[in-house]
């Protein structure tokens, strides 16, 4: 895993394309308007947020990530983050995918060790991610990583589409 590089987003946006045909296949309505999209990965980029799975020299997989608050996960309804001891400092995993090259071969979950391995020796006890309802791949993944649900969340995916999301957190205590 590696910092997303200017050279990569052509292949982060063709990941992020195939995903959304592949939720689509799926029925899921994730990720079924603009968003994500390059203005999305070049603002990622530009925040120093995105990361890449690298085989063999290819992108593999795209991640978002970053500390601090997260202004998505402020409102959380039909539950409640628990207490970390650090309510404002914590982790924030979005926009997970994987290129269709490579799915199936278990990638993810190896993603996501690495992204929390990688905050966790900056500092980071507290991780959290959401994902739509429906997204039953995505939801193991989660909960296979140690994650537990907390509650649901609300985005705007686009400018008028407000949608729920499963909120998931993981703490890793020393």
């Amino acid at each position: 895993m590696r910092r997303a590089q200017a050279r990569d987003v052509s292949e982060i946006v063709t990941i992020l394309q195939t995903a959304k045909g592949y939720l689509k296949e799926q029925g899921i309505d994730q990720w079924q308007s603009d968003y994500p999209n390059e203005a999305t990965v070049q603002a990622d980029l530009d925040a120093q947020q995105g990361f890449v799975l690298v085989v063999d020299d290819r992108v593999a997989g795209y991640a978002a990530a970053f500390e601090g608050e997260d202004p998505l996960y402020t409102d959380i309804y039909d539950g409640q983050w628990a207490d970390s001891g650090h309510s404002h400092d914590y982790a924030s995993l979005h926009r997970v995918a994987m290129s269709d090259d490579f799915r199936g071969q278990r990638l993810t979950p190896r993603f996501f060790t690495a992204l929390i391995s990688f905050f966790y020796a900056r500092g980071a006890r507290d991780f959290r991610i959401d994902t739509h309802p429906g997204n039953m791949p995505m939801q193991k993944v989660i909960a296979n990583n140690g994650f537990e649900k907390r509650g649901s969340i609300h985005m705007m995916e686009a400018d008028h589409i407000s949608t729920e999301r499963w909120a998931y957190q993981l703490i890793i205590n020393d």
